[in-house]
């Protein structure tokens, strides 16, 4: 019989605007901010965001691996508090595999082979306030376990 150990779970970071600001940030249209740490051999289950606090006017989101849109593409992150983003063009935040499709559009989305971080890439303007919680849901589908040199009944 098989005994798997790993887990799923969800991971969280959340992007203070307001603090960073505090502590001397100056923020530019463009600016990409690495925010979940993906272990390596994980499956994104799910991941997308929700917007915590409004972003200053003509913000937009991109959310993926490498600054990417593939989670979520332009999200409008000027929208009220407890909006959860949507996944715009080419995105797929929040998509469970319908068996019809893969979960991402981006293949390379499904298993992380080495380890990575999910950015997020604000644009359209420079932020100047707003707060913007992410999270993923993740699989580890590294080995949990390795295999038995001898079965236990040949031990007795």
């Amino acid at each position: 019989p098989t005994n798997v150990g790993n887990t799923v779970r969800t991971i969280e970071a959340i992007l203070d605007i307001d603090a960073m600001v505090t502590a001397g940030y100056s923020g530019a249209d463009g600016d990409v901010f690495q925010l979940l740490e993906i272990p390596a051999e994980s499956v994104v289950v799910a991941a997308g965001a929700e917007i915590m606090k409004s972003f200053t006017a003509s913000c937009t989101a991109d959310i993926d691996f490498a600054g990417g849109d593939d989670i979520i593409d332009g999200a409008d992150i000027t929208a009220a508090a407890g909006t959860y983003l949507a996944k715009g063009t080419n995105g797929e935040a929040n998509v469970v595999n319908t068996g019809a499709a893969s979960t991402f559009a981006a293949a390379a989305l499904a298993c992380v082979g080495a380890a990575d971080t999910i950015d997020v890439t604000i644009a359209g303007a420079a932020p100047a306030t707003g707060r913007l919680r992410v999270y993923a849901v993740i699989a580890d589908v590294s080995a949990a376990m390795t295999e038995a040199a001898v079965a236990q009944r040949d031990l007795v």
